[in-house]
């Protein structure tokens, strides 16, 4: 009996200690997402052991935004938290929210959700914003570039004509656009430069800027020139003999990049929001493609590709004086001073140039301005921001113009 009751009292003392233990882990809660976890942990101070229900409890406010989650398993049993932001994360299922008691707001942008889940979600009055929450930057004075905005239903589309070189002063831009690009849900560029395939791209280069009858730039040019852009390469610490296949119109535009690169400039309007919106994963649509773009050049006749190249021979200096000026002209928004600098109205163009530069801004403004009318007509109730070369909402036929054509009412912003 004795021997009954030691082990009986084993037994029940191993009873009472699994008992408490299941006690405790009913209390506890457990985080299948470690990223998740370790965020609670910084929470309730509290670096290892069980998390306990009551610690909890004491949770009305949690930001988990950026924070490469996958799982919020776990969260419903935070139900005091009544403001939730789990924005910029990599959360596919949000149902856990709906049994939050006390959740009244939660972000969700930049996770890829579906409609559904805010459906669910609004159905238990929970607030949702779908949108990731970007900070304006920008002075109400800052420097200015030109914006327009159109409205159809409830889509709006901002038009911001771009520079593409600049300097640190341009940024942060005018506030007017800042705001257009925080407001904007699709960010829109002629070209996405931060996807583009390199290997394809170096391949569209050898296919479009090469000779290819295997003979050089020295071979198809006069000696005098060849004379001058080897001394111009040399000038700008390279060298000729690294691009002696290419033909001048690759030559022409590398030369104004090295320029760029010699005098300091940066990458401008263009990679400043396209940079912006894959940090703050805004969706990106590009109007063109590289190979559109070198298509431009590519199809020029020989002589007006050497043209071209002669007149991109300047002194770096003068380059540097000219584009200056044109910085100058941009930040003021001033756009009548901005045409009549580039454009000799009083000149006699050529049949090549004038070709070229129905090419460059004609036939391109109505192919982009198409698109753009497609994004209005969609009405899909999202903002977009076009950042095309201030150009193209400058010079008619400009896309401004195209889309008034259409019907469209076009109202300047800055």
């Amino acid at each position: 009996m004795k021997r009954f009751f030691s082990h009986l009292v084993l037994l029940l003392i191993l009873f009472v200690v699994v008992s408490c233990q299941a006690n405790e882990k009913e209390n506890s809660v457990l985080f299948s997402d470690y990223q998740l976890e370790q965020l609670i942990r910084e929470e309730i101070n509290q670096p290892e052991g069980d998390i306990q229900l009551e610690a909890l409890q004491k949770i009305t406010s949690l930001n988990l935004s950026n924070s490469r989650i996958k799982s919020i398993d776990g969260l419903e049993y935070l139900d005091k938290v009544t403001n939730l932001n789990l924005e910029n994360n990599r959360i596919l299922d949000f149902s856990p929210l709906v049994k939050m008691d006390s959740l009244k707001e939660v972000s969700i942008g930049g996770n890829p959700y579906d409609e559904s889940t805010i459906a669910k979600l609004e159905a238990k009055n929970i607030v949702v914003h779908s949108k990731v929450m970007v900070a304006v930057r920008g002075e109400p004075d800052g420097p200015g570039g030109f914006l327009w905005k159109v409205d159809n239903g409830n889509t709006t589309v901002y038009l911001q004509g771009t520079i593409h070189i600049a300097t640190e002063a341009f940024f942060p831009l005018n506030q007017k656009i800042e705001e257009a690009y925080a407001e904007a849900d699709i960010i829109v560029p002629e070209i996405d430069l931060n996807n583009i395939n390199l290997l394809e791209t170096q391949a569209l280069y050898l296919e479009l800027a090469t000779y290819s009858d295997g003979s050089s730039i020295e071979d198809n040019i006069i000696s005098s020139l060849y004379a001058k852009l080897k001394n111009t390469y040399s000038e700008l610490n390279s060298s000729v003999d690294m691009f002696s296949m290419y033909q001048p119109w690759f030559h022409s535009t590398l030369i104004q990049q090295l320029m760029n690169e010699e005098l300091g400039y940066i990458e401008g309007v263009d990679m400043y929001f396209l940079d912006r919106a894959e940090r703050d994963q805004k969706k990106i649509i590009a109007l063109e493609t590289v190979e559109e773009q070198l298509s431009l050049f590519a199809d020029t006749t020989p002589e007006y590709q050497v043209q071209m190249l002669e007149e991109s021979l300047v002194d770096i200096d003068d380059y540097g004086s000219q584009m200056e000026k044109l910085f100058s002209l941009y930040v003021n928004g001033d756009s009548e001073a901005l045409l009549s600098y580039l454009i000799d109205e009083d000149g006699n163009p050529s049949a090549e140039e004038q070709a070229f530069m129905e090419a460059l801004n004609d036939k391109r403004n109505y192919k982009m301005a198409e698109k753009i009318a497609g994004f209005l007509e969609e009405d899909s109730g999202d903002t977009y921001l076009v950042i095309v070369g201030s150009l193209h909402l400058l010079l008619e036929p400009h896309i401004r113009s195209i889309l008034e054509e259409k019907g469209y009412t076009i109202e300047r912003v800055l």
